[in-house]
């Protein structure tokens, strides 16, 4: 499957109506625009800590992507993930890669080599991409593995490719067999199952899925 590409579509203004009328977000070139029976804005359950979020021009949600599910992993202080932020700043400077991300967003193997040049086994040991060079599975599948994955040992967290309603970059924090509840730069709060796919966008499943461009992450050790 091919990579996430950008730009996507941005729209200018935050708007906020009365339910079921159609909400609008904008977070630059990642675009977050949906009805309110589809998407709800999150309140943080679980460990407390908030996702940071990105700014209303900016295409770094696969960036706040990586810095989230790192907070989720290790529970970073606010320091920490402001050092890990600055890190990520330096070396797309150094690459000659910031501009481009900041406007036009990251793809798959810009989000591989941060994740090994950056993030680092030190902070995330285990990068898996289970779905990676095979064919695409079924939602069904797919929604299996992810639980399977999740299954409420800490220290795990999922980077989630999207298309459709959301061209996007998240993080799952736990899923349901209803919905994937996100830690999201965007403050997306979840993902109804009835309302995704891996296939192909329909006028019901809005939320299109890429399981090859899904980053399985923990800190657990791969030899054990």
């Amino acid at each position: 499957m091919a990579p996430l590409s950008y730009p996507i579509f941005p729209f200018s203004a935050i708007e906020k109506r009365q339910k079921k009328e159609l909400i609008f977000r904008d977070v630059g070139n990642c675009k977050v625009f949906e009805y309110n029976s589809l998407m709800t804005f999150a309140s943080r359950p679980g460990s407390g800590l908030l996702p940071f979020q990105q700014g209303g021009l900016d295409s770094l949600c696969g960036l706040y992507s990586i810095i989230n599910a790192e907070r989720i992993i290790n529970h970073s202080s606010d320091e920490e993930t402001q050092q890990l932020f600055d890190d990520l700043v330096h070396f797309l400077s150094k690459r000659g890669l910031l501009t481009k991300l900041l406007i036009g967003g990251i793809i798959h193997t810009q989000m591989l080599l941060i994740l090994d040049k950056v993030v680092g086994k030190q902070r995330i040991s285990s990068v898996e991409i289970p779905w990676r060079g095979v064919p695409n599975p079924e939602l069904d599948v797919f929604w299996k593995s992810v639980q399977d994955f999740l299954d409420g040992t800490p220290g795990r967290a999922i980077i989630l490719g999207l298309q459709g309603f959301h061209d996007h970059w998240t993080v799952i924090e736990y899923i349901t067999d209803k919905s994937i509840i996100l830690y999201d730069s965007a403050l997306i709060k979840r993902l109804p199952r009835a309302r995704c796919t891996t296939v192909y966008t329909t006028n019901t499943r809005k939320h299109l899925l890429f399981p090859a461009q899904t980053y399985f992450l923990s800190n657990e050790n791969e030899d054990a």
